[in-house]
């Protein structure tokens, strides 16, 4: 099957067409944050939406859960924006 032939995945939020994408990826868990990078996702060309195999969710799972050792660190500014700007935050 050729890529005129594939069949279009659709976003289950939007419609949109999903598009396999290699992308870097975070998440908060236990007020820690993680971040990964080369994840294979299908990415929503409209919404932006994001979604992983079940195979690329569990190993994201088992790498946060056994605490890996990452490959590096990064540090992360982080802002307030009630502290910052009170008036645009209420």
């Amino acid at each position: 099957m050729d890529k005129e032939e594939e069949i279009k995945m659709r976003c289950s939020l939007c419609g949109g067409e999903l598009k396999e994408k290699i992308i870097s990826y975070e998440v908060h868990f236990k007020e820690e944050l993680y971040s990964f990078e080369d994840v294979p996702a299908l990415v929503c060309e409209s919404c932006g939406d994001i979604s992983f195999s079940s195979a690329v969710a569990q190993e994201m799972d088992r790498i946060i859960k056994e605490k890996g050792k990452p490959e590096k660190y990064q540090k992360v500014p982080v802002f307030s924006l009630r502290n910052l700007c009170p008036q645009q935050v209420t």
